[in-house]
């Protein structure tokens, strides 16, 4: 085998290459691994392989570290986590309430939203179904009140901004995991075509305490006319036209629980505030 050029330099030549090195600490083991090849040299076993490692070996500086031999605390060698969830698209995923009042308020949110794919995601598809066929309803929420629907569920009852009233019965061991609700009852705010109709629709709304759907009918001003006042269990309506305009005359009933007296927009039924006034008779 031929020898390392390191055996066949003299011990003087050794030592001024191992000071042109960067690290001093190395010119000894350079210095000490020199001596020792030169006295195998000199027992004449040239031809034997050597184990140690090669003069050149020593001295030459180590290669930098690659960024995938950095310690494992280090930004390079640690991913990052996506700052978006889910699947990383952006897409936030979806939240499941641990309470029945909010995981119903998350329901309403997905059916208000007209996106079936959400709803999928809070209701079991028998009481998506329900939703779906109610067409798309104001997305404004408030729960009125939460109870014991007995085998182990809740049902909330909410009310939005347009008067609609919906009903979310709710199973228990499922808050907080997809598809929680179970059974749906909505009950739509409608706008008859009718004047005599339409007023008897503000009366319900009124004996239900709903002046959301008062308002919706008449105004806020209107509807605050009525608040506080009892209402008649049921009530009779006759309705005549001049023009465009209706009057309806409301008689309660029982006879002697009060009479009203309403106008009403023709050209606004079958919509919003038709009722334009109304007086206590």
């Amino acid at each position: 085998m031929t020898a390392s050029p390191l055996r066949h330099a003299a011990p003087g030549k050794d030592v001024a290459r191992t000071h042109n090195l960067a690290r001093p600490h190395r010119t000894a083991v350079a210095g000490v691994l020199a001596l020792a090849l030169l006295g195998t040299a000199a027992c004449g076993k040239k031809d034997e392989p050597q184990a140690s490692a090669s003069a050149n070996t020593v001295i030459t500086e180590s290669p930098g570290a690659s960024a995938s031999a950095l310690p494992s605390g280090s930004a390079a060698a640690t991913p990052q986590p996506s700052s978006t969830g889910g699947s990383g698209s952006g897409n936030q995923p979806p939240t499941f309430p641990k309470s029945a009042k909010d995981y119903g308020l998350a329901a309403l949110a997905a059916w208000a939203s007209g996106s079936k794919s959400k709803l999928d995601q809070y209701a079991v598809q028998a009481a998506v179904a329900q939703f779906m066929g109610h067409g798309k309803p104001n997305s404004q929420w408030s729960n009125l009140n939460c109870e014991s629907a007995g085998s182990g569920r809740t049902a909330c009852n909410y009310r939005n901004a347009h008067g609609d009233d919906a009903r979310l019965t709710m199973e228990d061991t499922q808050l907080g995991h997809p598809t929680a609700t179970v059974d749906v009852f909505l009950n739509r705010t409608q706008y008859p075509t009718d004047a005599a109709g339409y007023v008897g629709f503000f009366m319900a709304a009124w004996g239900d305490g709903n002046k959301q759907r008062m308002t919706r009918y008449a105004s806020s001003s209107i509807a605050n006319m009525f608040t506080g006042r009892t209402p008649p269990t049921g009530s009779q309506t006759n309705a005549t036209q001049s023009g465009s305009t209706w009057t309806v005359q409301v008689n309660g009933l029982p006879v002697g629980s009060g009479s009203w007296t309403f106008t009403v927009s023709g050209s606004k039924l079958g919509g919003g505030n038709a009722i334009t006034a109304a007086k206590i008779d």
